[in-house]
């Protein structure tokens, strides 16, 4: 069947009745929970976030000023305008994509796009370089930047994997690449949630959990993207279900009230330590919601791999489609029966 950019006539009219509801990235049925479509961003779409979060979109990524970002009225302006005009799709968490770089169904940004992000990061580790340390011991700077590099020339050449003559070869290597990067800083992010035995613990190690996290969620992205291309649909449920079991982990484990608490023991003015205590407790409230997203994301990913076995459509065509779009925001997947 062919790939859709506009959502078919019935869909909309069930969503504005109430039939239907838009949840994530899919179109449900509301009584039965049944799926009645998939929506998947284009690289038009991401442009013109992009293009929306402005002064935002230059600096990349701000772990803990994403809370003041999405405050400041002409970004705040930009995104809500860009959602109006999304029409039935208007209800997508636009912010949310925007400011966290957690997106929906298959990440298909471009290379400038995701290189920014990654850009971003990597410099808020440099600026953390203390609290990187206390977590890193057997892990040095030098490392930590050879494997940044090692991620940032794999996005480099998964952004044209799927035109290449030995997609098949390259993006199952890619595929190993991402799997071993996100293995490293898994363990990395198991040892900042960690505080052991401290009974403080300064406000910057919350954001070097956000940090880690959001390299964390990348490279997922970017792994299960490279198996789209390879054509291992089958493939794409088992390793985005064991990424989601990953981050139930990391949520189970992150523990916001005894971090909170351990950051407010750094003051020692009771007023102060309030204040600080609910200054974490925000902090850790978006690190929460990163994971509630990322595993939102995968979910709708496996969901959307059974779709496209179901209608026949490649990994491969389907990236492609997505990647080269760019007056269309959005293409609508139906699936089979």
């Amino acid at each position: 069947m062919p790939l859709l950019y506009d959502i078919p006539l019935n869909i909309v009219n069930r969503v504005s009745s109430g039939e239907a509801e838009l949840v994530g990235a899919v179109i449900k049925e509301v009584a039965s929970g049944r799926i009645l479509a998939h929506v998947q961003p284009t690289q038009g779409f991401y442009q013109a976030v992009a293009q929306a979060r402005g002064a935002l979109a230059q600096s990349g990524f701000s772990p803990l000023g994403v809370i003041g970002a999405v405050q400041n009225e002409q970004i705040k302006t930009s995104l809500e305008k860009l959602g109006q005009g999304l029409g039935l799709l208007q209800d997508l968490q636009i912010a949310n994509i925007a400011l966290t770089g957690i997106g929906i169904g298959v990440s298909v940004a471009g290379f400038a796009i995701i290189n920014m992000r990654l850009n971003a990061i990597e410099k808020h580790l440099g600026n953390l370089r203390e609290e990187v340390s206390e977590i890193g011991r057997m892990f040095q700077e030098a490392e930590l930047r050879r494997l940044f590099s090692e991620i940032r020339a794999a996005l480099k050449d998964l952004d044209s994997v799927a035109t290449r003559t030995d997609y098949l070869a390259l993006s199952s290597s890619l595929q190993r690449q991402f799997s071993s990067h996100l293995s490293t800083l898994s363990d990395l992010l198991v040892e900042a949630m960690t505080p052991g035995r401290a009974t403080t613990l300064p406000v910057e190690r919350l954001d070097l959990i956000w940090t880690l996290s959001s390299a964390k969620w990348l490279c997922e992205e970017a792994e299960l993207q490279a198996l789209f291309v390879s054509e291992d649909l089958d493939h794409v449920g088992d390793f985005a279900g064991r990424y989601i079991n990953d981050n139930l982990r990391c949520l189970d484990q992150l523990n916001p009230d005894a971090l909170a608490r351990l950051v407010a023991a750094t003051e020692g003015d009771l007023i102060a330590s309030v204040s600080k205590r609910r200054q974490a407790a925000q902090h850790l409230g978006l690190v929460a919601d990163g994971f509630a997203g990322a595993i939102d994301s995968l979910s709708q990913q496996q969901s959307l791999s059974l779709a496209l076995l179901g209608a026949g459509i490649g990994g491969r065509e389907y990236i492609e489609a997505t990647s080269k779009e760019t007056k269309k925001h959005f293409l609508i997947v139906m699936p089979v029966g």
